[in-house]
C-alpha cells in the first residue's frame, strides 16, 4: 500500500479489557470519509500490537484492507529531530547546562578537598619542624595566608555554582512537568494502521480492536472493621507498558485466559487388574497418618489452583469486572489502582486462637459477600479504629458466601499449650488405645471480659478398624462443635485480668489388625 494521498485520522481509545497477562484495546469514533475509496492512516498504535487479533469495523462502509506498519525512528546525533518543538529544545538545553554545572560543582568540590589536605600537610610539617627546633614563622605564615585566600575563593565559587545548580534544576523540573502535561513522549519505535475503506461518504462510526502484551492486573482489597460491620473496598491494580497511554477510558478486568486454548486433554489407558489378597494382607490393615489441606472457597481455604494458570484465582469460572468510572493508566510500568466496588456488611466478630500453631489470639470477623461480584483471591489491607493493623490474604468467595478475615492479634491475651499421650493395649484382643490430653492455659491481662474460641485438631478416620472420639465428659469445658474435618471449637468466657485452664481429651482406638498407628 503506498503512502500517497493518505488521510491521518484519529480514533481515541474508548475501552480496554485487561486480561491476566495482556489487554484488548478498543478504539471507537467517527471517521469523516469521502465518497468512494479512502486511504486512511491511524497513528499511535502500540508497537507490540498483535496483528492476527486486529479487527476493524466501519458501520455503513466496507473495509477493503487493514495493515499494521512499524518503523524504527532513529534519533539524530543531537538527540532531537529537526521538527522538535521549542519546549523539547528548551528541555534538552537545560539538561546539557545542568550536566555542565554538576561537572563544575564536582571539580570545585575536589579542589576544595585538595586544599584541605594541603593545609593538613602544612600543619603536620610545622609540628614536626618545631619539634626539631627548626622555626620559619614568616614562611609558614605566608603559606597559611595563601591557603586561606584560595580556600575562600573556592568556597565562594562553590556557593555560586550550587546556587546555579539549584536554579537550573528547578527550571529543568518545571520544563519536564510542562512537557509531561503538554506533549506525549517521543516514541523511538512508531506503529500505525493503514486502512482502505469504500463508503458512500460522511461521518461513519468505526471500531478498531486488537490485543497487546505488557499489561497485567491483580485484585486488591481494603477492609475496615467497625463496631459490628466490615466495609470492604475492591480495587484492581494495573500495570501496563504497551507504549500507548490509556487516557480516560472505560476499563474492564477479566480472568479469562485465551492463550490456554480449548483442546480437550488427551486420554491415556488406565488398566485395572484383579488379584487375590495375600494372607498377610488379610490379616493386617495398613494405615498411615497424613496432613490434608481443606479445600474450600471463602472462609478457611481457597479453591485449588492449576499449575498451568498461576496468578488469578477465580474459582474455575471466568469473571468480567467492570470499573464504575472511566480512568487513566499511563504506559509507565508502574502500579495504578482502579476502584471496582465497595460494600458494607454486618459482621460477627470473635476472638479465635489455634494454640497448636500460635499462642496469639486473633480478632476474626465473619461477614457475607454482599457485593455485586464474587471476591477473587488477593491481598487485603486490614484497618481497625486504631489504624492499619497489617495485610492478609482474602480467599475466593462467591456471592453471599461467608468471608473470614483476621484483624490482627489481641495483645492482652495469650494461650499456652501442653499435650501428652498415653497408649494402652488390651491383652486379650490386642486393641490399642492412644489417649491424648491437651491442656490449655489462657491468660487475659486486659481490663475487659471477652469470649474466646479455641480450635484444636483431632484425626479423622477413613477406615472402620480405626475409631477416633472426643471424650466430652473429660473435657472442661466441653467443645461446642467438632466439624467433619476434625476441628473442635471450644468456647471460653474469660473475665478481666484472669487466667483459665482448659482440658481437651480425645482417644484413638485401633484393632489388632491395624498397622501403622
Amino acid at each position: 500500500m503506498t503512502q500517497t494521498n493518505q488521510t491521518v485520522v484519529s480514533l481515541p481509545i474508548d475501552r480496554v479489557v485487561v486480561l491476566e497477562d495482556r489487554a484488548q484495546v478498543e478504539r471507537r469514533g467517527a471517521l469523516q470519509l469521502p465518497a468512494g475509496v479512502a486511504h486512511l492512516k491511524l497513528e499511535g498504535l502500540a508497537p507490540a500490537a498483535v496483528e492476527r487479533s486486529l479487527k476493524v469495523e466501519v458501520t455503513g462502509g466496507k473495509v477493503l484492507e487493514a495493515r499494521v506498519h512499524r518503523q524504527w525512528r532513529a534519533r539524530p546525533d543531537g538527540g532531537l529531530r529537526e521538527d522538535a518543538s521549542q519546549l523539547r529544545q528548551t528541555l534538552t538545553a537545560l539538561g546539557l547546562q545542568t550536566a555542565a554545572i554538576v561537572d563544575e560543582q564536582s571539580r570545585l568540590t575536589a579542589r576544595r578537598e585538595r586544599m584541605l589536605e594541603a593545609r593538613a600537610d602544612l600543619l603536620r610539617e610545622i609540628n614536626e619542624a618545631t619539634g626539631f627546633g627548626r622555626v620559619d614563622g614568616e614562611s609558614w605564615g605566608q603559606q597559611l595566608e595563601a591557603l586561606s585566600v584560595e580556600e575562600a575563593r573556592a568556597d565562594h565559587a562553590l556557593r555560586e555554582v550550587q546556587v546555579k545548580a539549584t536554579a537550573f534544576q528547578r527550571q529543568l523540573q518545571d520544563a519536564q512537568r510542562a512537557l509531561a502535561v503538554g506533549e506525549s513522549p517521543e516514541p523511538h519505535f512508531a506503529c500505525w494502521l493503514e486502512l482502505v475503506i469504500d463508503s458512500p461518504g460522511g461521518a461513519l462510526p468505526a471500531r478498531v480492536s486488537y490485543l497487546v502484551p505488557c499489561a497485567v492486573w491483580r485484585p486488591a482489597y481494603r477492609a475496615v472493621l467497625g463496631a459490628d460491620a466490615v466495609k470492604l473496598e475492591c480495587e484492581a491494580v494495573v500495570w501496563q507498558h504497551t507504549g500507548e497511554p490509556w487516557h480516560d477510558v472505560q476499563l474492564a478486568f477479566s480472568t479469562a485466559r485465551p492463550t490456554l486454548g480449548t483442546r480437550p486433554p488427551s486420554l491415556t489407558e488406565d488398566r485395572l487388574t484383579l488379584r487375590p489378597k495375600l494372607e498377610q494382607e488379610k490379616r493386617v490393615v495398613s494405615v498411615s497418618m497424613r496432613e490434608e489441606l481443606i479445600q474450600t472457597a471463602g472462609e478457611g481455604g481457597s479453591a485449588p489452583q492449576s499449575s498451568e494458570m498461576p496468578g488469578l484465582d477465580d474459582g474455575g469460572q471466568a469473571q468480567l469486572l467492570e470499573a464504575p468510572a472511566r480512568a487513566s493508566v499511563p504506559s509507565d510500568g508502574q502500579p495504578h489502582r482502579v476502584a471496582l466496588s465497595a460494600f458494607e456488611a454486618r459482621a460477627a466478630v470473635e476472638l479465635v486462637c489455634s494454640p497448636e500453631l500460635t499462642p496469639l489470639v486473633s480478632l476474626v470477623a465473619k461477614f457475607p459477600n454482599q457485593g455485586v461480584h464474587p471476591l477473587l483471591s488477593g491481598p487485603v489491607d486490614l484497618l481497625r479504629s486504631s489504624g492499619f493493623v497489617g495485610r492478609g490474604q482474602l480467599k475466593f468467595a462467591g456471592l453471599n458466601e461467608t468471608v473470614a478475615l483476621s484483624f490482627g492479634s489481641e495483645d492482652g491475651m495469650r494461650v499456652l499449650r501442653q499435650s501428652q499421650e498415653q497408649t494402652d493395649e488390651a491383652r486379650l484382643t490386642g486393641r490399642r488405645t492412644t489417649r491424648t490430653e491437651v491442656t490449655l492455659f489462657v491468660s487475659n491481662a486486659s481490663p475487659l471480659a471477652a469470649r474466646l474460641v479455641l480450635e484444636e485438631r483431632v484425626p479423622v478416620s477413613e477406615v472402620k478398624e480405626v475409631e477416633v472420639r472426643v471424650l466430652e465428659a473429660e473435657c472442661h469445658p466441653a467443645p461446642t462443635q467438632v466439624s467433619n474435618e476434625g476441628v473442635a471449637h471450644i468456647a471460653l468466657d474469660c473475665a478481666a485480668n484472669s487466667t483459665a485452664k482448659v482440658q481437651f481429651v480425645w482417644e484413638l482406638a485401633a484393632s489388632a489388625r491395624v498397622a501403622g498407628v
